[in-house]
């Protein structure tokens, strides 16, 4: 059904159906082949990984080739379980024992599905043999396969990081010492440290005050332009309603009541509130403009001070050998602060200048004492932060203003100058060796001080954490995972809760009147049926959202590990309370009970409970797989019936009653109805936010890799798992693993966005959690042969537990640090390729006389500047709507504008247009060669389709075509 309405769909909106292509459409492939339901997977199937990287990116080939991975695995193993143990199961003598003790069970317990499962072959049988070299053949064809995806992977990861990209050579500091918290501190000693290799160093400042005015000024800009809106709209009504006659004006009047209600809320003193908006907005300007010149003043202040905290150390040292010579002596600046009778870390700014808070007073104050400085340190270090270790805003007063006394009636006063800056700064390279070495060595003799890291990229930065400091990240970490440890222990409660009151005894019990409808209609009764299951199917989806809030709060400097942290914290939750706690006991805390009752009972359990849940699993992963993936796909898809009454523009009463079937991306229509309702009147600036959760139809979002990872990660455990248990549970798991690389290959091609790209660094989490299924799975056999009193058997694979486990910190230690960042030599090489390639570009401008490229700006000079620092100063409303959004004149008469609400409005395909999409594809196969499609569907090579260019006439009359639909994309 799915399937029939996304083919639909493709004919009659291929451009609503792929709002990746209305966004980007350069990346994005032409609309897929429409001569068949089915023609379109052939081209998702068929594409390179080289296709992959260049439209997607490498966090996509990752993901998509995990699934390849799982498939291969499961399809190898099929072989050896359907032709050799899955017989062997089912003509076992185990249904016919009856001993009510250890696992014997009795005839009116065993099912017939049982007798496809290892439960059916008895205790001490030698066939347990084969169950055991099963389980060393399965262990074999995951690790191989593996470290096939790892040294994949390593190539991969490689490859990422020579593509030259400048967030590439930039390195995070964190924990930076107090003394080297200046911009000139610290670029002074990278500069030292890597000669000639620094290109530039920006040091991360406290910014609330300011980020808090940037934002007061969006809101106003929000509201001017919600005002100019409301107030265009008006203007126009007017200038209709002066052309209509009596009866029209009437008809007017009611049709257009609810609008009118909602705009002229803001028309009767509109004229006087935009005056006091325009007004409010030049404040914030002025004040966003004097506290940028502020923290430009700022900035080269702590550039002029001096701190003797450190002064011994050798970092400090490298941090004042150049550039401050014509500053104080290091030795003697806490004297000089003494002498004037100030405390460490309060100066007095006055136009930039360091001030002296009492030049008349001649007193010297007498030293104090260690003790007291430390506890001084430590009191300011708890006023600068909050309970949660964040920096507050810095108080200071306007040196400019003398109607404004700092401390003690002076000008510019600042209390603490290191709650000036974070503890955080990026360091742009000009070589990629000066990063690899610099991401390799330690820089300070302090444990944990001056941490440097590969920076992440800049839109992958949350801005909002930079202010964390790294003892306040520790803790809100222990806070996290307590939160996250207590979520999952005690989930049943909701759940339970939600179960007792929407299940159908209780719904029906609540009124007589559906007491009623429940015995009378069948189709009411099974809606009742279907309420708990969507409760409880809801209370789960919550948790991925949660996990992300979680890991924000968290203090997660970049998206993409929280996203990853997220992905590790649910995969947890569905191990333990869909997989494990559903197999073997009511809830974890029953489970928990019983092995600390019997610790030798964990794997009695394992062995005891898996095998009567195996054909829970298998209608568990059919679902998944035609059900699960077709409502993913029905993101894409949900057939929808509308009427649209075309009234006549001469005002008779014929009425032409048309019925459209199309076909709509479920969430997104969703969301963009709560909009509607809820925000019926929207600027541009609106449209393209999110609201209360919910985005624009055409805007995607971005690919929710934590929650679809743990989601199909559960799968393949359960794959692992009854491989030798169960055998038949694989044939779901290998559909579920094939239509979802088909499904989800388009959906990175042709829906969603990417937001981050870390060059595949999901892969080493991936690899964790498939070894540890492979550890549930040998564990569960344990516990078998311990069961059928196979003692030799269990011996075997406990002694298999140990080498997959030595395999797991083997393959750890020879491919993490090879795989996290750049060989020395690589980047060598990879730095004298660029300067000769650099030299060669410079060459041949100068034999041109091109001047060209000599003053052209570095987009990535401000790429990790702070935002509230990029702002402008100045900013002003922009147009709060196109032209089209005004409406025409037949829209206002009316009022039913078919496409009066939308944010796209397409046209669909024409026949020709059908044609000419189907034979270019058809060409680009042609030309991608014959393809070895068992290798492609369950082997380590991809497809060798590229989406590229024509030399015949077909292929323009393609592109023109793609050209045209992209521009029917009308913003409304």
């Amino acid at each position: 059904v799915f399937l029939s309405c996304f083919y639909h769909n493709q004919k009659t909106s291929p451009l609503f159906i792929s709002p990746r292509r209305h966004r980007l459409p350069k990346l994005v492939p032409p609309a897929l082949p429409v001569n068949g339901t089915f023609s379109w997977v052939r081209v998702v199937l068929f594409l390179s990984d080289e296709e992959i990287i260049h439209r997607i990116g490498y966090d996509a080939l990752i993901f998509l080739r995990f699934h390849r991975l799982a498939l291969r695995c499961i399809v190898k193993m099929s072989f050896f379980s359907f032709l050799v143990v899955l017989p062997l199961n089912f003509t076992g003598d185990g249904h016919k024992m009856n001993d009510g003790e250890g696992y014997g069970m009795g005839e009116l317990l065993f099912t017939d599905f049982m007798r496809f499962t290892m439960a059916n072959v008895s205790g001490g049988s030698p066939r347990l043999w084969v169950h055991c070299f099963a389980i060393y053949l399965l262990t074999g064809i995951v690790v191989r396969e593996l470290l096939v995806e790892y040294n994949a992977f390593n190539n991969i990861r490689h490859r990422y990081l020579l593509s030259r990209e400048a967030h590439l050579r930039t390195v995070l500091v964190t924990n930076i010492p107090r003394h080297l918290r200046a911009p000139s501190k610290i670029t002074t000693y990278f500069k030292n440290v890597y000669p000639e290799a620094v290109k530039s160093v920006t040091i991360c400042q406290n910014l609330i005050r300011l980020e808090k005015l940037v934002q007061k000024r969006t809101h106003i800009l929000t509201a001017i332009e919600k005002e100019l809106l409301v107030l265009c709209r008006s203007e126009k009504r007017k200038l209709v309603i002066t052309t209509l006659s009596a009866f029209d004006r009437v008809k007017f009047t009611v049709t257009n009541l609810p609008k009118k209600l909602l705009s002229c809320v803001g028309c009767s003193d509109g004229q006087e509130r935009l005056a006091w908006l325009y007004s409010k907005l030049e404040e914030l300007n002025d004040g966003i403009e004097k506290e940028h010149v502020r923290r430009d003043r700022v900035m080269k202040t702590m550039d002029a001070l001096q701190a003797a905290e450190g002064s011994g150390d050798i970092d400090y040292v490298l941090a004042v050998s150049q550039g401050e010579g014509n500053h104080v002596a290091s030795g003697d600046s806490d004297v000089m602060m003494r002498r004037n009778g100030k405390k460490r870390g309060q100066i007095n700014l006055v136009n930039g200048n360091i001030i002296d808070d009492d030049d008349n007073n001649g007193k010297e104050k007498d030293d104090k004492s260690f003790a007291k400085d430390a506890i001084y340190r430590y009191s300011q270090e708890l006023k600068a932060r909050n309970f949660l270790g964040r920096l507050r805003p810095t108080e200071y007063h306007d040196s400019t203003d003398p109607s404004v006394h700092g401390n003690n009636g002076k000008f510019g006063y600042i209390e603490n100058h290191t709650n000036e800056v974070t503890d955080k700064a990026f360091v742009v390279m000009r070589t990629f060796t000066a990063s690899t070495i610099a991401i390799q060595s330690m820089h300070s003799s302090k444990p944990g001080s001056m941490q440097v890291s590969t920076a992440p990229e800049p839109r992958d930065l949350l801005w909002e954490n930079i202010y964390v400091s790294k003892g306040a990240k520790k803790t809100r970490s222990l806070i996290a995972d307590a939160l996250v440890l207590l979520l999952i222990s005690f989930y049943i409660i909701p759940v339970a809760i939600i179960s007792l009151l929407v299940s159908e005894n209780a719904l029906v019990s609540y009124s007589p009147r559906i007491a009623q409808l429940d015995q009378a209609s069948a189709l009411f009764s099974s809606a009742i049926a279907i309420v708990q299951p969507l409760c409880l199917v809801g209370i789960q989806q919550l948790l991925p959202p949660l996990f992300i809030f979680i890991g924000k709060c968290e203090g997660i400097i970049s998206f993409s590990e929280v996203q990853m942290k997220a992905f590790s914290r649910y995969f947890m939750f569905q191990i333990l309370n869909i997989f494990l706690v559903t197999a073997i006991a009511g809830s974890i805390f029953d489970t928990l009970a019983i092995i600390i009752e019997n610790p030798e009972a964990a794997l009695l359990m394992l062995g005891n409970s898996l095998p009567r849940m195996s054909s829970f699993f298998i209608t568990f992963v059919t679902m998944k797989t035609f059900l699960g993936l077709g409502v993913e796909l029905g993101k894409s898809q949900l057939p929808f019936f509308f009427c649209l009454v075309h009234i006549k523009s001469n005002g008779s009463s014929n009425c032409l009653l048309r019925s459209y079937s199309s076909t709509v991306r479920t969430v997104s229509v969703i969301q963009s109805l709560l909009r509607l309702v809820f925000c019926p009147l929207s600027t541009l600036r609106q449209k393209r936010s999110i609201r209360c959760g919910c985005r624009s139809i055409d805007d995607p979002g971005w690919f929710p890799f934590h929650k679809i990872l743990a989601q199909d990660m559960l799968v393949v455990v359960i794959s692992v798992v009854f491989a030798v248990v169960a055998p038949i549970v694989l044939l779901p798991c290998a559909l579920f693993c094939l239509f979802s690389r088909i499904l989800w290959t388009h959906h990175h091609l042709y829906v969603f966005e990417s937001v981050f790209e870390t060059g595949g660094q999901f892969w080493p989490k991936i690899f964790r959690r498939f070894v540890f299924g492979l550890v549930v799975a040998q564990a569960t056999i344990t516990g078998q042969f311990i069961l059928k009193e196979a003692r030799h058997e269990a011996y075997a694979t406990i002694a298999l537990l140990c080498m997959t486990y030595f395999f797991l910190r083997s393959t750890r230690a020879r491919y993490d640090n090879a795989s996290s960042t750049l060989p020395l030599e690589v980047a060598t090489c990879m730095d004298i390729s660029v300067k000769q390639e650099e030299e060669e570009a410079r060459r041949r401008r100068d034999d041109a006389n091109d001047v060209s490229h000599h003053d052209i700006d570095d987009p990535w000079d401000l790429a990790y500047v702070q935002p509230a620092l990029r702002a402008t100063s100045k900013a002003k409303p922009e147009q709060p709507f196109p032209p089209a959004q005004l409406g025409r004149a037949e829209t206002f008469l009316s009022g039913t504008d078919d496409d009066q609400h939308g944010t796209v409005r397409l046209n669909s395909l024409s026949h020709k247009d059908r044609v000419i999409i189907d034979g270019w594809w058809n060409e680009q196969i042609r030309n991608a060669g014959k393809q070895k499609i068992f290798n492609v569907l369950i082997g380590e090579e991809s497809g060798t389709l590229r989406v590229g260019r024509s030399s015949n006439r077909r292929m323009s009359e393609m592109e023109s075509v793609a050209n045209a639909n992209a521009e029917r994309g009308i913003m409304v």
